[in-house]
C-alpha cells in the first residue's frame, strides 16, 4: 500500500519537494490546457515518494485502491506529463519496457542496466555533461533532456 494511501507523514524531504514541484506543475498544466486535479496531485506525490526505477503499471496498481484511488489511465497520462514538464525521465531497458525515475531536485546522472539480472546502476560523469553542453552549443541546440544507457552485465552477475 502506498504512503499516500496509508495517510503516513510523508518524509521531509519528500514533502519539501512536492511543496516545491506542486505549483510549477499546475502552471505547466495551465499552460498546456490540462485539468488540475486532486488525481494528478496523488500520482506527484506517489512518485516523488518512490526512489527507484518503476513501471508505471506498478505506480497504477499501488493507487488502484483506497481513499486515494487513482484509475490507471490518469496515472499514465500524469507520466506523460510529468515526463513533459520534466519532472521524471524515461528510461527503457532491452525489451523496451519504459521505467520511470523522478528528477525533480535530482542531481543528473547516466544509467548502466545488466542485461543479466536488470539491476540499474546510476553514474554520472562530468565529461560526458560537458561533451554534451559542447555539441549543444557547437550547434545551436538547446536541450531539453538526455538519456544515456549503457547496456551489459553487472560484476555479480560475472562473477557467477
Amino acid at each position: 500500500m502506498s504512503k499516500v494511501q496509508e495517510g503516513q507523514d510523508l518524509e521531509e524531504e519528500v514533502r519539501q519537494s512536492v511543496d516545491e514541484a506542486w505549483p510549477l506543475f499546475v502552471d505547466f498544466l495551465k499552460k498546456r490546457q490540462a485539468r488540475v486535479t486532486q488525481a494528478r496531485k496523488i500520482v506527484l506525490t506517489q512518485v516523488f515518494s518512490r526512489h527507484d526505477h518503476f513501471c508505471a503499471d506498478d505506480l497504477a496498481a499501488e493507487l488502484s485502491s483506497g481513499p486515494n484511488h487513482v484509475s490507471r489511465g490518469t496515472v499514465y497520462r500524469t507520466l506523460a506529463l510529468m515526463e513533459e514538464a520534466g519532472f521524471v525521465r524515461v528510461i527503457r531497458d532491452t525489451d523496451v519496457h519504459a521505467h520511470y525515475e523522478h528528477t525533480f531536485n535530482h542531481p543528473n546522472h547516466e544509467h548502466m542496466i545488466c542485461d543479466a539480472c536488470g539491476e540499474f546502476i546510476e553514474f554520472t560523469d562530468d565529461g560526458i555533461m560537458e561533451h554534451i553542453a559542447d555539441a549543444c552549443k557547437r550547434l545551436k541546440f538547446e536541450e531539453r533532456t538526455h538519456r544515456i544507457v549503457v547496456f551489459g552485465t553487472c560484476e555479480k552477475c560475472r562473477r557467477k
